[in-house]
């Protein structure tokens, strides 16, 4: 209160004084501009020019309140309205993930104009295309995706092999990754999609030689890498076994030689390569292999195999066998690779007696197959008869009990 009466005193004070200078001397202002003059008393011009100074100044303030008003009022829309699109976006994100496909696309691609992240609407909508089986519309937000947001190549890329691969359409997702790897290098998830490619291809060779890549960025655990470093190494042998393009005999032993230390040890690895060279007629490395490895690891399948493979010495080679029997004299599968081995060497007597002892121990056909060949050929056609059926019962998991004719 009392600075409004100080503020009063003071502009009363002012206006008496301005009112006595006046009165003393008005001043006289003269302005000439061409063939016009204007005369005034100076404090008249003065109240002219501070009149036009506000008026100016008052001119200025509206248009800058004017144009400010505008922005912020644009920005109030601007902000409702991504405030708008990002609402739609989460609810065609719920839809996505509750199975709403047809609606989670149709929001989501009527709010990506004003999205700030058009991606995200595109590359749902086009895994939601894909649910639908839309192709067509797949391509085109995929496309869209890509366009509207610089750098996307490889997010929209990866989404597309992502896809490709699920249908089940491998050429083309391969394609698809070997074009992302060119940009993104060794991107791990683009990695273990190569796996799965290489996988559903059954190309095992390419698989292998992106194994230690799988190894570096630990795109798997140890124990699902060393899974499926086993898995590769011995479908890799089987398919170059069976490929019948070059000389096999040497495609083999050159991809043995790259395969990985552990594969080389792992004794169904081995068993696979042996297998494979014995086909080819490669005899004395498969026995070297196969007694090598029985030394290390006792495995049945190698076991079976050393009673087929023929080595260069046959006599040494059911020496070595014999050895092994001191300390697994209960091995039913070692006795029928040592009958196997007895036939090789002409021993009759001694390969009835493995094969019958095998047979006590375990009935399979293999055992009763022997016994009925060696038998028929020993003039026993009655027991041999007996085996034959025995194996024949096995092989089919037993015969329903059926009426039959009776015996002549």
């Amino acid at each position: 209160m009392k600075r409004f009466y100080l503020a009063s005193l003071v502009v009363l004070v002012l206006s008496v004084l301005l009112v006595a200078a006046i009165q003393y001397d008005p001043g006289y202002m003269l302005l000439s501009y061409g063939l016009y003059t204007i005369e005034s008393t100076v404090w008249v011009g003065l109240a002219v020019f501070v009149g036009l100074f506000l008026l100016c100044y008052s001119l200025v303030s509206f248009l800058r309140w004017l144009i400010n008003g505008r922005a912020i009022l644009s920005n109030w829309f601007g902000g409702r309205g991504n405030h708008r699109s990002q609402q739609q976006t989460t609810k065609g994100l719920i839809d996505f993930i509750e199975g709403n496909w047809q609606s989670s696309r149709r929001i989501l691609v009527r709010a990506a104009a004003k999205s700030e992240t058009p991606l995200i609407n595109y590359l749902i909508a086009a895994r939601a295309s894909y649910l639908l089986d839309d192709s067509e519309k797949l391509k085109e937000y995929l496309k869209k995706a890509e366009e509207t947001t610089s750098g996307a190549s490889v997010a929209v890329g990866i989404t597309q092999a992502e896809l490709q691969l699920r249908s089940g359409s491998y050429e083309q997702s391969l394609a698809t990754l070997q074009r992302v790897r060119k940009n993104v290098g060794k991107h791990p998830y683009v990695l273990f999609l190569l796996k799965e490619v290489y996988q559903g291809l059954n190309d095992w060779r390419e698989l292998l030689a992106l194994l230690p890549e799988l190894k570096q960025y630990k795109v798997l655990t140890p124990e699902k890498l060393a899974e499926l470093e086993l898995t590769a190494s011995k479908k890799s042998i089987i398919d170059a076994a069976k490929s019948r393009t070059g000389d096999t005999s040497v495609e083999l032993h050159k991809l043995w030689k790259l395969l990985p230390k552990a594969s080389q040890k792992n004794s169904e690895v081995v068993a696979a390569y042996a297998e494979a060279i014995m086909t080819l007629g490669d005899m004395q490395e498969a026995e070297k292999l196969i007694r090598k490895q029985l030394t290390k690891d006792w495995n049945k399948q190698l076991v079976a195999l050393y009673g087929r493979v023929k080595a260069e010495d046959v006599g040494r080679q059911l020496i070595h066998a014999e050895s092994w029997l001191r300390e697994r004299n209960n091995d039913a599968g070692l006795l029928l690779c040592l009958g196997r081995l007895s036939l090789r060497n002409s021993l009759w007597g001694k390969a009835r007696e493995y094969f019958e002892i095998s047979f006590k121990l375990e009935e399979t056909g293999d055992v009763c197959a022997e016994l009925g060949r060696l038998l028929a050929h020993l003039g026993e056609h009655e027991k041999s008869n007996e085996y034959f059926q025995r194996g024949l019962m096995l092989a089919t998991n037993g015969l329903p009990e059926l009426p039959l004719p009776d015996k002549h």
